[in-house]
């Protein structure tokens, strides 16, 4: 199943939503409801503190009956985090994470980071926005896109070797990225399919659309 969670940071475009794969659920993450609520969608379950959800939009769900899991505002986790938490406690085939991105950076990187908990559980995984796709990789990616498309990639933690890209206008092979390297921002997409290959490391991938 695909699993859609919508979080409470900036609000993607409506047009997203043409981007993604069929959704088997829904799930509005606290101040996230509001972009599902401006998409008019349902979502088939609601978690948070609930300190960003509007009051008439929580009656609303009560009238449609849409589950709803609060928590403290003053816990350990995240709103984000317990819904990813829960998602990955079901099984998913794949997970997409929207409104994950915003004008915090502390913010936004605690988001991206949470994409290693899908990896722990081998479940794929990405942020999008409306400019691009967030990945983290250990192992093997394929990337759909087009040509001129833009692509970076980013080693987590320690230097990442094995490294192989094709379908880029800088491709690489069997390469070493240390982790303070920029070696690997502002490749180009030549083709409609890229291909990543790490040995060992762990790397964020970043895809940006052309337009």
């Amino acid at each position: 199943m695909h699993w859609v969670l919508v979080a409470n940071g900036n609000m993607p475009a409506i047009n997203i939503v043409r981007r993604l794969e069929t959704v088997d659920r829904w799930i509005g993450v606290d101040g996230g409801c509001r972009i599902l609520d401006a998409w008019h969608i349902l979502p088939d379950l609601v978690i948070g503190d609930m300190d960003s959800v509007p009051t008439a939009l929580l009656n609303q769900y009560k009238k449609e009956h849409i589950p709803t899991l609060m928590y403290p505002s003053v816990k350990d986790e995240t709103d984000l985090e317990l819904a990813l938490n829960l998602a990955l406690d079901s099984s998913p085939s794949r997970i997409t994470i929207l409104g994950a991105l915003g004008d915090r950076l502390d913010h936004t990187l605690a988001n991206v980071l949470l994409l290693s908990r899908c990896l722990e559980h081998g479940v794929p995984a990405k942020i999008m926005d409306d400019q691009q796709s967030i990945y983290l990789v250990d192992s093997y990616l394929e990337l759909t896109g087009k040509p001129g498309d833009l692509f970076s990639l980013m080693p987590v933690k320690e230097t990442i070797t094995g490294v192989t890209l094709s379908g880029l206008q800088y491709p690489l092979k069997n390469a070493t990225l240390a982790f303070s390297s920029p070696q690997g921002l502002s490749n180009i997409f030549t083709s409609s399919q890229v291909v990543v290959q790490i040995q060992k490391g762990m790397a964020l991938v970043f895809h940006q659309y052309a337009g």
